[in-house]
């Protein structure tokens, strides 16, 4: 049975960023002033990601390497899906 494990990388960076979605604001505010989703969009899920696009290219698996790219790019993305909605 073939292990994915840039499957399960990909599902255990976007749980990540759940997560630091749904923690309070001001969590961190004594350590600095990124919130918890700033955080993790900056530098959590792009180190998830490029192990996950790793694994996705060993793997030969698309689908997981196009995600990771996602999970690469979170930052842009929703820098821009955030001046489009206006938030």
């Amino acid at each position: 049975m073939k292990e994915n494990l840039s499957k399960k990388i990909f599902l255990f960076g976007l749980v990540i960023f759940v997560i630091s979605y749904l923690l309070p604001i001001d969590i961190f505010k004594s350590y600095t002033s990124l919130r918890p989703t700033g955080l993790t969009s900056m530098f959590v899920c792009p180190i998830i990601g490029l192990i996950g696009l790793i694994l996705g290219i060993k793997e030969k698996d698309k689908l997981f390497m196009a995600l990771n790219i996602f999970l690469i790019l979170l930052l842009p993305i929703a820098m821009f899906a955030g001046h489009v909605i206006g938030i």
